[in-house]
């Protein structure tokens, strides 16, 4: 049978534009601007975004960034609760690092210019979700990861050696001498006539770092470009991934007709809000003893069941019992967003239900980004690293980007000496002068939005064997739509999407057991053996090869793992 999702074996591609340099960055999020920052400056840096620089999840973070800052709090503590929400499912030595690395990282991002809120001149300090200590940064009340973005790119547009492409879709990896990552194949968009220019970014160490797949389902709190073309790119590459079953839905997204979904902030639930029954009835009193409090996957279950007792499509978020002043200081950006859509925070109750929030499968990657191909990193939520488990502790993922970032590039500043920065000679994409074809815009987004129903009806907050063979039947079917030549962004996306909605139905239906964010109704336990085991996908000929087993086999399942440009063969250690 004809492999739809195989790499393009003879993408269109000028090899006269062919653009060497020594380190490729695919994405430009908290990760991606961390690690390019935190490089040494004899390196020359390409940033591809699909967007424009500073348009990324991390924008739109609106909790904080979690770290072990506080007077009453202890790294341990931190680690304790990660693992907790983690559901049996977390890397303890990737979490410790994580943890012990953050109050540094929190130190360098404060230096790079990054404003967070105070109190009484010391940094304020919110609760989320499984946290027992408040340890919680955020700024502009709201808007912490959008504070963040703009302090990261001021610096790195001021940044010397670095070429920053702009509305530049990454479409290959590229493979060259010895199985290693030589660059990656992207397509420009060269003006508003609509014109493509594709060529390759040939680099000795490429970097995914552009995000999760928030968009595989209708209802989500991720921007438009949280395509998952990072993880599609990986695995059609033969690189290993992981835990595609596991995708955390946020509790608490504005919903109803007429609205279109807003992420409310766990943070609201912190300050003291209560979910509220359409009796009024505060339900979750009785499915938790942390209440509104309790993990992210508990609370999102909880609204569901909630929600087909009622008959109603969403339960309702109550600030009303507390200080309306002090809830429009803390929450400003969601204030103003809700008054635009007729409700106050402090006064009306709010519909809210779940929706897609965050990926905590993907690229199998240690704490310092190195991957099962050699030259290839993956950071932020792109990767895998075992710090997230099967539910990810709120606040997390900010500070997995920004730690991990900082440690990957000082591997890499350590182990590439200028004479390793030479690009490949020869790479395994073939090129070709034929011109690309139109696109077939409305019958791509048709089947995109056909695609996040499917998604969005079988394989949601709740699944079944019965509704997850469901959806790779109907999935199947959409296949056909593939444009093989993906000449346009959205055709490009359409292709990244339908493969990783087929590994991720497949591997929630290969998971039988109910373990944090992926709950069978059909299997609702949660089986000890599977404790500790992450099922590792790696695609082959087109066909998906399964294991369940530690993150560390999977990736070193590629062979000897080498530090990207180091002729050293031993694995790079978190």
């Amino acid at each position: 049978m004809e492999d739809r999702f195989a790499p393009l074996s003879a993408p269109v591609v000028d090899w006269r534009s062919r653009r060497e340099t020594d380190i490729v960055v695919i994405g430009a999020g908290i990760a991606g601007l961390t690690f390019a920052l935190r490089l040494a400056e004899r390196f020359r840096i390409v940033i591809v975004t699909k967007g424009v620089l500073g348009e990324s999840n991390t924008r739109y973070a609106q909790g904080g960034l979690a770290a072990a800052v506080g007077s009453d709090d202890h790294p341990d503590l931190h680690v304790a609760d990660t693992i907790a929400a983690g559901a049996g499912l977390c890397d303890e030595d990737a979490v410790r690092t994580l943890v012990a690395g953050g109050p540094a990282a929190v130190r360098w991002l404060l230096g790079r210019g990054a404003r967070f809120d105070l109190s009484q001149d010391r940094l304020a300090l919110g609760r989320e979700a499984a946290h027992s200590r408040n340890r919680v940064l955020h700024a502009g009340g709201d808007a912490t990861g959008a504070e963040i973005e703009r302090a990261l790119v001021a610096q790195l547009r001021a940044r010397p050696g670095v070429t920053i492409l702009e509305r530049t879709v990454a479409i290959e990896l590229v493979t060259g001498n010895a199985g290693a990552c030589a660059g990656v194949v992207v397509q420009a968009d060269s003006g508003s006539d609509g014109e493509r220019d594709r060529f390759l970014i040939s680099a000795p160490v490429t970097v995914l770092a552009n995000g999760g797949a928030g968009q595989l389902w209708a209802v989500t709190s991720n921007p438009e470009g949280a395509t998952g073309d990072g993880i599609a790119m990986a695995l059609r590459a033969g690189v290993a991934v992981a835990d595609l079953e596991f995708t955390q839905f946020h509790p608490t997204v504005l919903s109803g007709s007429g609205y279109e979904p807003f992420l409310i902030s766990e943070a609201v639930r912190g300050e003291g809000a209560y979910l509220r029954s359409r009796a009024g009835d505060r339900f979750m009193l009785d499915d938790h003893p942390l209440a509104e409090l309790a993990p992210r996957d508990v609370v999102a279950r909880a609204i569901q069941r909630q929600i087909a007792r009622d008959g109603a499509v969403a339960v309702s978020l109550d600030l009303r019992h507390l200080d309306a002043e002090l809830v429009r200081r803390r929450f400003p950006t969601i204030t103003r967003h809700l008054a635009q859509n007729g409700l106050d925070l402090t006064a009306d109750l709010v519909p809210v239900a779940p929706a897609a929030h965050f990926f905590m499968g993907g690229v199998i990657a240690d704490t310092s980004g190195a991957t099962s191909m050699p030259g290839l990193l993956a950071l932020g939520e792109v990767s895998c690293t075992g710090v997230h488990g099967a539910n990810r502790l709120a606040s997390n993922s900010l500070l997995e980007g920004l730690v991990f970032g900082l440690r990957a590039a000082e591997r890499i500043n350590e182990s590439v000496p200028d004479t390793d920065r030479q690009p490949p000679l020869t790479a395994s994409v073939a090129s070709s002068d034929k011109p690309m074809p139109a696109s077939h815009a409305g019958e791509v987004e048709r089947t995109r939005q056909g695609m996040r129903e499917i998604m969005s009806a079988d394989v949601a907050v709740v699944r079944s064997a019965d509704s997850l063979r469901n959806a790779l039947a109907q999935l199947a079917s959409l296949e056909d739509t593939i444009l093989p030549d993906a000449a346009t962004k959205e055709a490009v996306e359409l292709r990244n999407l339908l493969l990783l909605a087929r590994e991720v139905t497949r591997s929630a239906l290969t998971r039988e057991e109910s373990r944090g964010a992926h709950f069978r109704e059909d299997a609702p336990a949660r089986l000890p053996a599977l404790d500790g085991r992450h099922q590792i996908v790696r695609l082959e000929g087109g066909e998906a090869r399964r294991s369940f087993g530690d993150l560390a086999s999977g990736c070193n399942s590629g062979g000897s793992h080498k530090p990207p440009g180091s002729a050293r063969a031993d694995r790079i250690e978190g």
